[in-house]
Order: C-alpha cells, then structure tokens, then sequence
C-alpha cells in the first residue's frame, strides 16, 4: 500500500460498483492504496470477493457484496451494509455497465430488450445509485458520487446506441445533481475514460490491425491503465482539495478526446 503521506482519503469509506474486475477493480485498488476501506458492489459475489482479497493482501480494508444496480432495493441493501460495517459512506462510484456496451450493433439489429437491458445498468444503475446514497453522503456533510461517463456520449458512437445515449444522460444526470445537491455539501462529476479493459484487450485481439490505429489517436501514445490512470484519477477527484469542484465531466483519456 501506499505511504501515510499519500493517503488522503484514510477513514473514508467507498462504494464502487462493477468492481469485480477490469475497471472496476482498478478504481477499487486505487481507493484502498490512498486508504479508503472499499465496498466492493459486483453482480457476482464470487468475483467481487477476488477483488476484496487483493485488496487485503495489499493491508487494506475490504467488503464484497452481491449486488445487482438494476435493482434499487438491492442498491439500498448495499448502501446499509457500507454503513452498518464502516460506519458510513463517503463516496459512490458508479462504474457497472452492461456487457453489450463493448459489443456493437446496429440500432434495426437490437431485440426487443437490448435496448432496456443496457439502459438498465448504465443510467437506471446511475439512478438507484443516487437514490440509495443520498442520505449516507449527505450525513457526511462532504459526500461525493463519480459517475462513468465516455466522449461516446458527446460526439456519438457508430453501432453502439444504446451505450451513447445512456452516457450522454449520465452528463446531463451529472450536471443536474451537482445542483440539487449543492446545497447538501455533496458534489457530483463523472469521470470519461478511455482505459485497456479486458473487453477492450478482447475486442483488439479480435480485430488486431485496429490496435495500433487506434492507439496512434492518442496524444499520449498508450490506452490509459485501469488502476494507475483511471484509478488514481478519480481517486484525486475524491481528494478534499478537490471539494469546490462540481458537475464536471473530467476527460480522463490521455487526450483522445479534447473538444468541448
């Protein structure tokens, strides 16, 4: 883990989402290594306590839960459980997404439920998120809730519909939040990131020749990593120097997308 001088967020308790691996698991690992005692919320118990183990094993804190975000009561079980075991909850991040967000897919080739079922985890997920935090984050006077969001949500994403228009809401949920909850101390932003996922490492070996022209869009020269760039990043964003910034959609993309 990390030296005391770098954990600023020592005492406070996280609630990550879709934290059973790829982006996921690396926000958790950055939480803890900056000391937060995570709460890991993952759809299947068995890979969510994979990421508890390796977070423990690094000296830190850790809870699994099983966790379905479609579900608000089942949100709001989690929450219960984050405060009943650390004695609150400081942070939310959002991150689950559906599967098929990484699978694309003509809008006239979705079946009935694609549609519902993909706006299920990434916007409902977003919303029952929100609505089972507010009053634990609002306790701690200086609650915070990062959001997942992805440039697919400004500027489109061709074959992939379901997935830019449940992230170009998650902006606008985003923006809208920041100022109802302003006034309750509790500041909202979302994180878009461009990171080499499992799903992204699958897709590339699928179609390799993409790789590389792909990756030569980046101003950076590389795909960010899961817990050192996206990680780390939305552990500065959750940094009490932080606190004045609000209803931000921070790029976190080494530069892939710069337009407004």
């Amino acid at each position: 883990m990390s030296n005391q001088m770098t954990r600023v967020l020592d005492g406070e308790t996280v609630l990550v989402t879709g934290a059973g691996g790829g982006l996921g698991r690396g926000i958790a690992l950055a939480m803890a290594e900056v000391g937060a005692r995570v709460v890991i919320a993952a759809r299947r118990g068995s890979t969510g306590e994979e990421t508890a183990q390796l977070i423990r094993a690094e000296g830190g804190e850790a809870l699994a839960i099983e966790t379905d975000v479609t579900s608000l009561e089942g949100m709001r079980q989690a929450v219960t459980a984050a405060v009943s075991h650390f004695g609150g909850l400081d942070i939310l991040v959002h991150n689950a997404t559906h599967g098929a967000s990484g699978h694309p897919k003509n809008l006239e080739d979705f079946a009935d439920d694609d549609w519902d079922n993909q706006l299920a985890v990434d916007l409902v997920g977003a919303h029952n998120c929100a609505v089972a935090a507010f009053d634990a984050l609002h306790a701690t006077g200086c609650g915070r809730l990062i959001l997942l969001c992805s440039a697919f949500g400004l500027h489109g994403a061709a074959l992939n519909p379901g997935y830019a228009a449940s992230k170009g809401a998650i902006r606008g949920l985003t923006k809208a939040l920041a100022r109802e909850w302003g006034p309750f101390g509790i500041t909202v932003n979302a994180v878009s990131p461009a990171a080499l996922t499992p799903a992204a490492e699958a897709f590339f070996a699928m179609n390799p020749v993409l790789r590389d022209q792909y990756i030569a869009n980046f101003p950076l020269g590389y795909m960010g990593r899961e817990r050192e760039d996206v990680g780390r990043a939305i552990t500065a964003l959750c940094n009490p120097n932080l606190s004045y910034v609000t209803g931000q959609i921070i790029q976190v993309d080494g530069g892939l997308y710069t337009a407004v």
